[in-house]
């Protein structure tokens, strides 16, 4: 079979132009239009309550668009609706487009990996619990989860250890019903205070869909990836998107489908044994894409990096998130953060903000094994930090020695 062939630099960039961050040096105010196009091209971005410096989604886009106002953001998205907040990759502001297939996932919730599970007979509430949470929301209009009755029955939480001795933390019944509610489609989080979620009836939120059907629900699984990474092999879909997670069987089904139907078609990488897919239209415009530029600092919940193992394969960058990783065990940070220039991951830095004194702290910057810094990097890198100390209210910027100056012309 002639296959369209495409080189790993046109992958790269493909990747890039989806992600948004091809050419970052390229000013672009975030509107309206833009977010709605970043969450289509992308899937959506990664929520985390992790504050380091700022929220994750807040700084995904602030890696892409600069400065903007947070305030509209948080209106185009609970207010206007363009997106919503629900399970993609992980928690994650969805497209609204999504919903259809968010709605399908909520008839299909709890899945029986779910309900086979030892923890989630700790975890799962009755159906009293659920009514009395959705009696609330029905009668008192939307809420906070610590705004909810609870009584006595915050016993029902605290501390549970499971058969090998581990000990976990099970929130209150309210908490966790209203987690199980929004897994299953019946409240909706109508927006956030101070990154609280603020629950109500989806009823008086979600606009009014259908389900997709579960055929269209799997393959998204392999059409929301390819949109939002271009070319790729079936392993750099995998937890791309973590709903729907799909057996190897299902994803070669999905495939195979898709292929068949022509919404997907089959690539050769030159240089790559591995079959790799792509959608039609990004094999039109492949071979006129621009050259990567400009210097950027990602969060690490930014959806460039949701496959890690598509970073080392293409950039050769190893990721992992180190907040996780005991303290004496870090290689490179608790938030460590990657650098990009001119399309290549090139190093991390390990960033803090100190809001009491208005300053952000970069206690270390790890350049990768054969990256030369050059007069062009450490313009470009002085720049995006200090873009970021002002997105984030830092008045003051300490970098490790070596790192303070900024070469000229």
């Amino acid at each position: 079979m002639n296959l369209p062939t495409v080189t790993p630099e046109q992958v790269i960039r493909l990747w890039l132009r989806q992600q948004g961050l091809l050419n970052v040096d390229a000013p672009r105010r975030l509107t309206r239009r833009a977010l709605s196009d970043h969450l289509e091209s992308t899937g959506g971005l990664q929520l985390d309550s992790i504050n380091v410096l700022d929220r994750a989604h807040y700084l995904t886009l602030w890696s892409r668009f600069g400065a903007y106002d947070r305030r509209s953001v948080d209106r185009w998205i609970y207010e206007k609706k363009l997106g919503y907040e629900y399970w993609g990759h992980e928690a994650t502001i969805l497209p609204i487009s999504h919903l259809p297939i968010g709605r399908r996932r909520m008839i299909r919730f709890p899945p029986p990996s779910f309900k086979n599970a030892s923890w989630w007979t700790h975890y799962d509430v009755s159906t009293d619990v659920k009514r009395r949470v959705l009696r609330q929301l029905r009668s008192r209009g939307p809420l906070e989860s610590a705004e909810f009755d609870d009584g006595a029955r915050a016993a029902n939480g605290g501390t549970k250890r499971s058969a090998s001795g581990t000990e976990w933390s099970v929130p209150k019944e309210e908490n966790r019903a209203l987690k199980m509610l929004w897994h299953a489609g019946k409240v909706a989080v109508v927006g956030r205070r101070h990154f609280r979620q603020v629950f109500d009836l989806a009823e008086r939120h979600y606009p009014d869909v259908n389900a997709a059907t579960t055929r269209t629900y799997f393959d998204s699984w392999l059409l929301a990836g390819l949109r939002g990474n271009g070319v790729c092999p079936a392993t750099h879909l995998r937890n791309y998107y973590t709903s729907p997670k799909l057996t190897a069987t299902e994803q070669a089904d999905v495939i195979r489908r898709c292929i068949t139907n022509g919404s997907v078609r089959e690539v050769r990488v030159a240089g790559s044994r591995a079959v790799h897919y792509a959608l039609p239209e990004h094999l039109d415009e492949i071979a006129s894409l621009d050259e990567a530029s400009g210097t950027t600092l990602l969060s690490p919940f930014d959806s460039f990096l949701w496959q890690r193992r598509r970073a080392q394969d293409l950039l050769d960058f190893q990721y992992r998130v180190e907040i996780y990783v005991p303290k004496q065990k870090r290689v490179y940070g608790y938030y460590a953060m990657p650098i990009l220039h001119n399309g290549r991951l090139v190093g991390r830095i390990d960033p803090k903000l100190h809001r009491e004194s208005s300053r952000l702290e970069i206690a270390s910057v790890h350049l990768e094994q054969g990256f030369r810094r050059t007069r062009a990097f450490d313009n470009g890198f002085r720049e995006a930090v200090e873009r970021l100390a002002e997105f984030v209210g830092a008045s003051q910027i300490d970098l490790p020695p070596g790192w303070n100056g900024r070469h000229r012309g």
